[in-house]
């Protein structure tokens, strides 16, 4: 009875462990690895699993391996280098599909597009080349708009961020950048004359001065007048060394010279300035100058800098009370936690949103600064 079941089952065994053997085209270009779960194409030793259907075989050898039908039936291992060189890069598909392919293209064929395409590919790409006068010129007007001087391009650091962007970048000397900035300036010194040409009504200037840190006086000159709109508009002249002892004289011909160089000496109707004691003999003269010339001229004080005197003097006796105040104002300005406390009480209180000021800035005509 056993052998009779063994043997009435063996048939059932041997038909379910029977597998039907594969007889695609694509099997002969893959080979069975050595672990047995997977198929290895002989042609770029690219593995897929055993389960993989043959149609993606077929669509590997299409995409990677072109024209492979063309070659010969025995591969072998030791020919794979040569058969490689044949096949087009997965990256360098060919323009013309596989099915348009003609049956009779050869293998020589195949191979002499991929050199064709070899040799496109293989030539040494340019790197793109700088404007070094435009690199030059971007730094001239960085150097302007930043009041920053010229020797700075003579700086190593800043050298060697612009060769390491482009190591063919040469900078400019600063002999050369200052004569391109002077030659600037002149350019638009002669657009802002042209400009204040045009002007039919009377202008008024202001006088700012300060010391640098070598003891040398310098003096700005501004403009200001009121266009056809009714809007107040002002541009700076110049911004001139008055030369020792600064004294009313020379401050007056320092002024003179920047208003004749803009041809605006018989157009000035007032004159303005921190109240310095030179600066209050040259405008007194200035007005001599011009009344002999039957053009009228007045003199107004800074009032801003009479009123912050008088202010100084009034709170002399408050000033330790005033520094422990900027002291709370500074801390406040530098901790948030305290400032979004600050903000929360004045809304409690309806005061309003606001900040702090630090410090005022010393020009009359420009706005308050904050820290």
């Amino acid at each position: 009875m056993a052998d009779m079941a063994a043997t009435s089952s063996s048939p059932g065994q041997e038909a379910k462990t029977k597998k039907k053997p594969m007889k695609s085209l694509y099997l002969k270009f893959f080979e069975t690895a050595p672990d047995g779960k997977s198929r290895i194409c002989r042609l770029c030793r690219k593995s897929y699993c055993m389960t993989t259907a043959t149609g993606n075989l077929g669509k590997h050898l299409n995409n990677r391996h072109p024209g492979y039908q063309h070659l010969p039936e025995g591969i072998s291992f030791s020919a794979q280098n040569n058969i490689q060189t044949t096949m087009f890069p997965r990256s360098k598909k060919p323009h013309v599909p596989v099915r348009a392919r003609s049956h009779s293209q050869t293998q020589s064929q195949v191979q002499d597009q991929v050199q064709a395409q070899a040799k496109v590919h293989a030539q040494p790409k340019t790197k793109p080349t700088v404007d070094v006068d435009h690199v030059n010129w971007l730094l001239l007007r960085w150097l302007i708009s930043s009041s920053l001087p010229p020797s700075i391009l003579e700086d190593n650091m800043l050298i060697g961020s612009c060769k390491y962007l482009n190591a063919s970048v040469r900078l400019w000397p600063k002999e050369n950048a200052q004569e391109v900035i002077l030659e600037v300036f002149r350019s638009m010194k002669e657009d802002v004359k042209a400009s204040l040409q045009c002007i039919n009504s009377r202008l008024s200037v202001t006088l700012d001065f300060w010391t640098s840190y070598e003891k040398i006086v310098f003096m700005s000159v501004k403009c200001h007048w009121i266009d056809e709109n009714w809007v107040s508009q002002k541009v700076l002249l110049d911004v001139c060394r008055v030369p020792y002892p600064c004294t009313g004289s020379e401050i007056l011909q320092v002024l003179m010279n920047v208003l004749v160089a803009f041809g605006i000496d018989s157009k000035i109707l007032a004159c303005t300035h921190n109240n310095n004691e030179h600066a209050i003999h040259a405008c007194n003269e200035l007005e001599e100058v011009l009344r002999s010339r039957n053009l009228p001229f007045c003199y107004i004080p800074w009032a801003a800098r009479t009123l912050k005197t008088i202010i100084e003097d009034g709170l002399e006796n408050v000033k330790p009370i005033l520094s422990k105040i900027r002291e709370f104002i500074l801390e406040i300005n530098s901790n948030p936690e305290m400032m979004e406390d600050f903000k929360h009480w004045t809304e409690i209180y309806q005061e309003g949103s606001w900040k702090l000021p630090f410090n005022h800035s010393p020009n009359w005509n420009d706005k308050l600064q904050y820290a």
